[in-house]
Parts: C-alpha cells; structure tokens; sequence
C-alpha cells in the first residue's frame, strides 16, 4: 500500500466520527502526557485499519500482474539454454510484434505445461503431451513467420560490413528457432521416455504410448496441415 492508500484511509470516515476523534484528542492532550497520547493514536490506527495495513509491503499481486502473457518472465524460465535463446529471438521483436507476441504466449504455454508434465502425481498424461507438442509447433512457426518481415542486407551495408549475405537476419533467426526446436523436442522426448515407462508398469485405458523419436519424424496428419507452418 503506498501513500494516496494510507491518505484514502485517513479520508474514509464520516464527519461525526472525525469531530468525535478530534474532540478526544484535544481533552486527552490536557490531561495525559503527549508520549501516551501518541501511544495511543497509533495502537488505535492500527487497531482500525488492521485489514488494510496488513497488505502493506505485499507485492505478490503487482507482481503476478505486471507479468504479461505476450513477454518473456520468469515464469517462462525452463533451462539456461531455452532462456538465452528465447532472448536472443526478442532482439527480432520490432520486426514484427504481433508474430512475435504470438510465439511468447504459446511458448509460455508450452513450458507451463512442461512442468505440469513433471509432477509425479499426473496420471492421465497423454492430453497434456499432446497440447505440450502443439504449443511447441506453434510458438516456433510463429517465431519463424518473422523472417518475412526482416529487410535484406543493402549493397550499402555489404561494403561496410564486407558481408553481402542478403538474407543474412532472415537466416540468422532462422537458426535460432531450428536451436529453440531441437532444444524443446529432446525436452519432450526425455519426459516421453519417462511416462513411457511408467504406462508399461501401469497401463490403463486413459493413456496410451507416446511415439516420439530422435530423428524428428512423425506420422503425417493431414488435418494440421497449413499453408505457413513449417513445423
């Protein structure tokens, strides 16, 4: 709680109870010793706005809040190599926004789900695997959707820099989310292995095996398919 929080509080009383409180005030300041009477005061703000104070210094809620969907936080944090990629594709923001928003917030979705994955308590597992690898398709193909509103290296540039690499950006971020994918997927493959296992102990009708593999290969459904996808 700030300052205009602590003036509001003062404010929110009623006329006759402010000239109540006055009127105390001036009669026990001729009769007690102004330490207890300041004594006084305070334990009687406190005890009147107990509620209120108790929340002073509680930033959680600010926090949560100033966490936005479309950014990378904390929140998104999975391992060290996933972060610094992830801030190396934020440099390709002003480029495109909307593409680039758009690849944080299934990004996010895909790491909430990882952890979700993990818990040792989850039982019926395949749906969130199944979402897991969907929020991962579609964080990177939007990340990678960027590389069509990157400009080409001028001939101007290429003198200055002595590198004539046209697409040079376009190729440099393409690099990037072929990393930020391949990093993601073994991600997915290792906690494949994982409740893989723990199916063949204890098979049941809500789950079945996850097939994944090393070398990216997968069955081909044409109900995903999409013009811009490349993943």
């Amino acid at each position: 709680m700030e300052i205009q929080d602590l003036e509001r509080l003062l404010q929110n009383r009623d006329v006759l109870s402010n000239l109540f409180i006055f009127i105390v005030m001036v009669v026990a300041l001729q009769i007690f010793d102004t330490k207890i009477i300041i004594g006084i005061s305070v334990v009687s703000f406190l005890m009147l706005n107990y509620n209120n104070l108790k929340g002073v210094g509680n930033t959680t809620e600010k926090t949560k809040e100033s966490i936005k969907k479309d950014e990378i936080a904390n929140d998104m944090y999975y391992n060290n190599k996933i972060h610094d990629l992830l801030l190396e594709i934020k440099h390709y923001k002003k480029y495109n926004k909307v593409s680039y928003k758009e690849g944080v917030k299934y990004m996010r979705k895909f790491i909430k789900t990882l952890h979700i994955l993990e818990k040792d308590s989850i039982n019926n597992y395949n749906h969130y695997f199944d979402n897991a690898f969907i929020y991962l398709k579609n964080a990177i193909n939007h990340f990678q959707s960027i590389t069509v509103s990157l400009p080409e290296r001028t001939l101007t540039d290429g003198i200055k820099y002595g590198d004539y690499e046209a697409t040079k950006k376009a190729n440099k971020l393409g690099k990037l989310c072929k990393e930020l994918y391949k990093e993601c997927y073994y991600v997915l493959l290792n906690l494949s292995i994982k409740l893989n296992k723990k199916w063949e102990k204890h098979p049941n009708i809500y789950n079945r095996e996850i097939t994944l593999n090393s070398q990216h290969v997968e069955e081909h459904n044409k109900d995903n398919d999409d013009k811009w996808s490349l993943y």
